[in-house]
């Protein structure tokens, strides 16, 4: 494949799907070589009883090579995670402030934290499910779409028009292939929406609808004083 093995080419959201994906394959594996064991163990069991069918012997050194293997694949899916772990450590949703209100609920779900719990109470419903949430995320959404003098109103609340902080310029012109990218020509100006958080790459806004990241290293940044 193209690109490093740990995927760090790639923007910190399709890094994280593209490690969690390996990561199903390979215990998609183990589970493939742990069926194979208990076919072979049982094989075993029969020639032990019934010596004319086979010998019990012959099943063994097979036995050792698919041990092998699963220790080979499950420590590759250490890697994997160790390295998924770093990315989900890095992603803005956990720790950015802009984000955080609507980063509640994928918190109060998962690790649950205070934080979420005091000022998401009143939008949620109590079995846990936020559906009206979402509908009313998509009305704002419209309503920003038609009236722009609304738009510093909802920022806070809305993930996908997170609040510039500050601007860029294109140094260099960059592609912007892989998904979740953006491309940019030599010298074009843009908005910084997140700025980078150690991973290499900086997130930046053309215009309402084009978003994505560009390598931090082919942008000059000028963040605004107050941004951080």
């Amino acid at each position: 494949g193209s690109g490093p093995e740990d995927f760090s080419h790639l923007p910190p959201e399709q890094r994280r799907k593209k490690l969690q994906a390996k990561i199903d394959d390979f215990n998609k594996d183990i589970q493939k070589e742990m069926d194979q064991k208990d076919a072979l163990t049982k094989m075993k069991g029969v020639y032990e009883k019934n010596p004319q069918m086979g010998d019990p012997a012959s099943v063994d050194p097979r036995l050792v090579e698919i041990a092998m293997n699963i220790e080979k694949i499950q420590s590759e899916v250490q890697k994997f995670e160790g390295w998924l772990a770093e990315v989900e450590g890095r992603l803005p949703s956990k720790s950015d402030p802009p984000r955080r209100q609507s980063g509640l609920y994928e918190t109060q779900n998962s690790n649950s934290t205070t934080v979420g719990n005091n000022c998401a109470q009143d939008r949620e419903s109590p079995d846990g499910s936020y559906t009206e949430e979402q509908s009313s995320e998509t009305q704002v959404k419209v309503a920003i779409a038609n009236t722009p003098e609304f738009d510093d109103e909802f920022d806070d609340g809305d993930e996908e028009t997170l609040p510039t902080i500050g601007t860029c310029k294109a140094i260099y012109q960059f592609e912007g292939h892989n998904e979740g990218t953006i491309s940019v020509t030599e010298g074009e100006l843009l908005y910084v929406i997140e700025e980078d958080k150690g991973d290499g790459w900086t997130r930046v806004r053309r215009n309402e609808e084009e978003e994505g990241y560009v390598p931090t290293s082919y942008v000059e940044v000028f963040l605004e004083p107050n941004a951080k």
